[in-house]
């Protein structure tokens, strides 16, 4: 074996014998049952045996299952469509029943071709009365030949370690030898008998490091077996023999040897990394990276789709211990995350981080970015000797905006909580220079802040800070923070140095790494990555952002309907030299569209009608295909993940109607192949017609990023088709950031109205502009949006006091629990609607009407649909989020008709400083204390109202109040004074007046108010 000539060197005191073969471990139950394949030709034999499948299922109705009694070691057929949660090795493969679970009706199969265990639906699988392939199963079960079990026990009495041969295999020994596997690059095996059933036992050769490990040998050294020989064989004769013999916990050990504590565990050196890496990890993680061991070994994972630009190598990380950092890091990680492997942006920059490498992290919001380099950052820090003290931050955070800077330090906090010596630093508009100088003064090794608060401090303190010894730069949010505070970065850059001498590095006295992460690659990513980054590693998991960072331009065309066919035959033209697609958003459209380019054009119809060896079979032809004659793909949405096409030159998005934005976005995935090249040349085509309005803003949007030049007729489109939209969502509720700042700075993608409809938003009280209003408090939202009771109020006009009635409101309550009192009456409700009331028990027999925000699709499985909701509580204004749309019960028009009594407030014309969109939690807290410090039972709230739409009032004021006998009552302590005071808040000029502007267009001011405003 020329393979084991690599290995066979004088240092080494294992030679792999010349008899054995390179095997993959699949699954390890104990050293007498563990299951491998031959790797040589496997992926060959495994080909093989699934075009055979193929072949038998296509005969075969994919629907005509025999599984009505099913039996433990029964062969059944698995095939591709199952579970979301299972990824399969092969469209079909051959299983095992194993274990069935009564409670969850579910299977567990062994895929006796691939080694894994998956758990299955019955529906899932088709049953055979026979193997109808005669091949091998190319996975067996073998033994570690001539060992036994032994346990290592100290006596108490002498302090001598004394070695028991044991009926069972310990979870140690188990452990150790998934360690040594999962560890190990390579594996031999050696036959040397065969049992009367065919089960091969012999020895394994693990290469670990470059070092040939022999299992049994290991075992042994390390005390967790012993050989079979000489007297020990008495035991398998003579189980009642002279040797001592102990039991506990249902093992039963016999007293061999003393053992010498010096020599125990003695050839254990080269485990040191490995035991550090993977002591914390648990038996369902050991199952997953024998899974994935293998899987790797067959397919490609349809998930990890990732674009990467880099000049230097990574290698990805399966498993968070892979990792590699201070064992206290992992454990806050599985305290915050409960996961043992990463998320695909996580595998993929970690060891980039590692190498030292500038990083550019691009992904959606929940791709892990932040996590991802928190644990990366700690964990390089914690591995450190000594960190510099005082003013020397080693690393610093920049973020977008106050109230995630404040998510930030909470997360290194959280990751730093084992080591005092490191000091994570919060800088915060709103806190006092004073108490920052103070806090960087006592030790500062993380400092995270935003922008333009940095900039400013460093005008006042400019020496106090020192960046000479800063390793880490972080831009969290780069994309929004180049965006709105550029002059700034300039300012810290330039002025303040702390990238300074970056033109020459060198990585003894230039250690500077930076780290850019953000949603959307943009044009000042790019040119910011060209000025200051040093063999960038860019990592991509959103698809349409690899289209943007590719600078691939797509053409667009608004067209009608009735002509969209013969437009698309004269864009094709006589193209066959590009591998294209056309993507379709129903079937029908597929079907029509294909029935129309047959006769012009050779097609490949896909949709998710058609079975899934037909899908295989289209994307078998698309593979064969000879350049110059490719055939043109169209397809549906829902059948994209099943071609798992990556080739596409030419993509066409026929129809754009989705609902769900990542759809279209997972449209993109088919260019993979192209993005990834150098020289990209691949072309997209979009069709949008009177029907596709719904992403139409986003496409948009994603055009103006792009560089497309718009056209008049384009942009005058955006307007009417924006406001139309708008227009549609009467459902929905005024977006918050419409109604706290005048303007949403997400409206392409926000589901909420950002517009005002007269039928909709008319005032639910008679209170009117400059009436004053009396509140209770119910909920404080943030600094600027409370709900709360109206108890009375006074006409500007006629000075008259209106009362509302406080019984009214507690007689609403008690009806709300009367009705649900009666258990028959808690019915699930059959449809959930944006909009709609309902009854929620939000704790033990007591519940609240709740309305209906927003539906949102959560995770989903065969045994619970998973869609959640968010939902205010019309009674008490609070918000609930992820509620299960099932724990929402039906309500009887006349209880859901009442009217609330509850309003929300929004005080007008400030907004948090900085120009940021989220208020922080300080000015949170400022708000809420000034309520608890200043409200008693002789005061009460009152503001004068700016506007009143539907259950909205827009304050311009709120005060305290203060009764007082004899007299008029005393009015005063101003919140937005207060907030804007303490710098926690900014004036907001354009408020109200964006708010009038849009009443305007809806129709419900019609005369110059908002001019005189």
């Amino acid at each position: 074996m020329d393979s084991n000539n690599e290995f066979s060197n004088n240092n080494c005191k294992v030679v792999i014998p010349e008899t054995s073969f390179s095997v993959k471990v699949t699954n390890i139950k104990n050293p007498y049952c563990i299951r491998i394949y031959e790797t040589k030709n496997y992926i060959k034999k495994s080909s093989l045996i699934t075009t055979k499948l193929v072949k038998y299922m296509k005969k075969e109705n994919l629907n005509s299952k025999n599984n009505d009694e099913l039996n433990l070691g029964d062969l059944v057929i698995v095939h591709g469509k199952v579970s979301q949660n299972v990824d399969l090795p092969a469209w079909f493969c051959r299983g095992i029943i194993g274990h069935f679970n009564p409670t969850t009706m579910t299977y567990n199969v062994l895929l006796i071709d691939h080694g894994i265990s998956v758990t299955l639906l019955k529906d899932d699988f088709i049953s055979l009365q026979h193997d109808i392939i005669s091949d091998k199963y190319l996975t067996s079960v073998i033994g570690i030949y001539n060992i036994i079990p032994t346990i290592i026990k100290k006596k108490e009495s002498t302090n001598e370690f004394i070695q028991f041969v044991t009926n069972k295999w310990t979870n140690k020994a188990i452990k150790f030898i998934k360690e040594l596997i999962i560890g190990s690059s390579i594996i031999y095996f050696d036959s040397l008998v065969c049992d009367e059933y065919g089960k091969y036992y012999g020895e394994l050769y693990l290469v670990i490091n470059n070092e040939i490990i022999c299992l049994s040998k290991t075992l042994t050294e390390n005390g967790y077996a012993t050989y079979l020989k000489g007297d020990l064989l008495k035991l398998i004769k003579e189980p009642n023999s002279k040797f001592k013999k102990e039991s506990e916990n249902n093992i039963t050990t016999y007293y061999i040897q003393k053992v010498n504590d010096s020599n125990l565990h003695k050839n254990k050196d080269y485990m040191v990394n490995l035991s550090k890496c993977h002591s914390r990890e648990s038996n369902a993680e050991y199952k997953e990276r024998f899974h994935e061991k293998c899987s790797d070994a067959i397919i490609e994972n349809r998930t990890r789709k990732v674009l990467v630009y880099s000049n230097i190598l990574c290698k990805t990380l399966n498993f968070v211990t892979d990792a590699q950092f201070p064992a206290k890091i992992h454990k806050a990680w599985d305290s915050l995350v409960q996961s043992s492997k990463p998320k695909k942006m996580q595998s993929y920059i970690w060891p980039a981080i590692k190498q030292k490498l500038d990083v550019v992290a691009i992904g959606t919001k929940d791709s892990g970015k932040t996590f991802g380099y928190s644990f990366a950052i700690t964990g390089l820090l914690a591995a450190q000797d000594s960190l510099p003290e005082g003013n020397k931050p080693s690393v610093l955070i920049l973020c977008a905006s106050s109230s995630e800077a404040f998510s930030v330090h909470s997360l290194f906090l959280e990751f730093l909580q084992s080591y005092d010596n490191i000091n994570t630093i919060l800088a915060f508009t709103g806190k006092s220079y004073r108490s920052l100088a103070a806090e960087i003064y006592n030790g500062c090794q993380i400092l995270v802040s935003t922008p333009r608060f940095l900039a400013k401090f460093m005008r006042t303190y400019k020496d106090l800070l020192n960046f000479d010894s800063l390793c880490h730069l972080i831009l969290d949010s780069a994309d929004v923070i180049l965006d709105k505070y550029y002059a700034s970065i300039v300012e810290l850059f330039g002025k303040h140095k702390i990238i300074k001498n970056r033109e020459n590095q060198n990585d003894e006295l230039f250690p500077l790494q930076i780290i850019f992460a953000a949603r959307y690659f943009t044009t000042p990513i790019r040119t910011l990555v060209q000025k200051v980054m040093y063999n960038p590693y860019i990592c991509i998991t959103s698809f349409l952002e690899a289209v943007i960072f590719k600078s691939v331009q797509p053409k667009m065309y608004l067209i009608n309907s009735k002509f969209k066919l013969q437009k698309i035959l004269d864009v094709l033209d006589n193209e066959n030299k590009l591998k294209t697609m056309i993507i379709c958003t129903t079937i029908d459209e597929a079907e029509e569209l294909n029935a129309f380019l047959l006769k012009h054009k050779q097609i490949l119809l896909a949709h998710e009608k058609k079975h899934l060896f037909e899908i295989q079979a289209i994307k078998e032809v698309w593979e064969i295909s000879i350049p110059g004659h490719y055939p043109i793909i169209i397809s549906t949405d829902e059948v994209l993940s099943d071609l798992n096409i990556t080739d596409v030159d030419w993509l066409i998005h026929y129809s754009v109607s989705l609902h769900v934005q990542t759809k279209f976005n997972f449209r993109f995935s088919t260019l993979m192949n192209n993005l990834q090249k150098k020289t990209t040349k691949c072309k997209v085509t979009i069709f949008v017609n009177e029907n596709d309005n719904i992403q139409f803003l986003s496409i948009i949007n994603m055009m103006k990023r792009m560089g497309v030049v718009l056209s008049d007729d384009v942009l005058f489109n955006i307007e009417r088709i924006s406001m139309s939209l708008d227009k549609c969502k009467k459902e929905y509720p005024i977006c918050d950031k419409v109604k706290s700042l005048g303007f949403c700075p997400n409206k392409s993608s926000c589901v909420f109205r950002h517009c005002i409809l007269p039928d909709i938003d008319t005032p639910m009280t008679e209170i009117e502009t400059g009436d004053k209003v009396k509140f209770i408090i119910t909920y404080i939202h943030n600094a600027s949006h409370f709900s709360a009771r109206v108890v009375e109020y006074i006409k500007a006009s006629t000075l008259e006091k209106i009362e509302f009635s406080k019984n009214e409101y507690i007689m609403l309550t008690s009806k709300i629990q009367n009705f649900y009192g009666n258990i028959d009456n808690r019915r699930r409700s059959v449809n959930v609607n944006v909009g709609d009331i309902y009854g929620l028990e939000d704790s033990i027999e007591s519940f609240k009407r709740v309305q209906v925000l927003q539906i949102k699709d959560g995770k989903s499985n065969h045994f619970e649909s998973m869609e959640i909701a968010d939902v205010r509580c019309i009674d008490t204004g609070n918000i609930l989020n992820d509620i299960k749309v099932q724990k929402l019960l039906w309500l009887p028009e006349e209880l859901s008709k009442l009217p609330a009594h509850i309003v929300e407030i929004f005080l007008v014309g400030i907004a948090p400083c900085d120009d940021e969109y989220e208020w922080n939690n300080c000015a949170n807290e400022i708000a809420y204390d000034w309520f608890v410090k200043n409200l008693n039972q002789y005061s009460y709230i009152i503001g004068e109202v700016s506007l009143h739409l539907s259950n909205i009032i827009w304050a311009n004021t709120l005060e305290i109040g203060t009764k007082m006998i004899g007299r008029s009552d005393i009015v005063g302590l101003n919140l937005k004074t207060e907030l804007i005071n303490k710098h926690h808040a900014a004036v907001n000029k354009d408020h109200m007046q964006n708010i009038y502007t849009l009443c305007k267009k809806g129709g419900l001011i019609k005369n110059n108010k908002c001019d005189s405003e």
